[in-house]
């Protein structure tokens, strides 16, 4: 006799209730510190001009197919959004008055990530140097953190016969290394 759908949910219910109630309750107000090591990207939106030399390079750090989809002939890669090929992107805002400039999207690491609160078996956390990563051992693809996440960072690899969540992971492999993420060496 295998175990059904209703007993492996009702095993996770029981687990997650555990761990709920393992946890110390914060102190109301109280925010999260930074871990000692942590590491983060200013982005300087006087100083960029568009070039996107930044998402060609965290594409190539990161072994990701080139995403030149919105130019005729796919001779560039020109992201216009975050997708499952693209980590970081810049996009030229347009103010009513006239006024332009770049900005930068990609993950803000956040102290309390709300993706990794929504993960039910922790494939997104907090680790070494306040880098939130995910981890393919644990994801089931639910993607509650597609939805928790409030600036609509991680995506999902809808073209894949085993997808993965992509975001930014800011270069975690290269800054083991002693390095700086890919983005910013461009």
């Amino acid at each position: 006799m295998g175990i059904s759908r209703r007993t492996t949910l009702k095993g996770l219910a029981v687990a997650g209730g555990i761990a709920v109630a393992g946890r110390a309750p914060a102190a109301k107000g109280a925010r999260p510190e930074p871990p000692p090591d942590a590491v983060g990207l200013l982005y300087d939106t006087t100083r960029c001009i568009g070039c996107k030399a930044c998402v060609v390079a965290c594409a190539e750090a990161n072994n990701l197919e080139p995403d030149a989809a919105y130019w005729p002939g796919g001779l560039y890669q020109a992201p216009l959004d975050l997708n499952e090929r693209t980590k970081n992107v810049i996009k030229l805002y347009k103010g009513d008055d006239g006024t332009m400039s770049y900005m930068k999207a990609q993950c803000m690491h956040c102290l309390d990530p709300a993706c990794a609160s929504a993960c039910m078996l922790g494939a997104f956390k907090k680790r070494e140097f306040g880098i939130v990563t995910w981890d393919a051992d644990f994801c089931i693809g639910c993607r509650y953190c597609q939805i928790a996440c409030p600036f609509g960072i991680p995506k999902f690899e809808w073209s894949k016969a085993l997808p993965k969540m992509v975001k930014c992971e800011l270069c975690n492999h290269r800054i083991a290394q002693g390095r700086i993420p890919a983005c910013a060496e461009a």
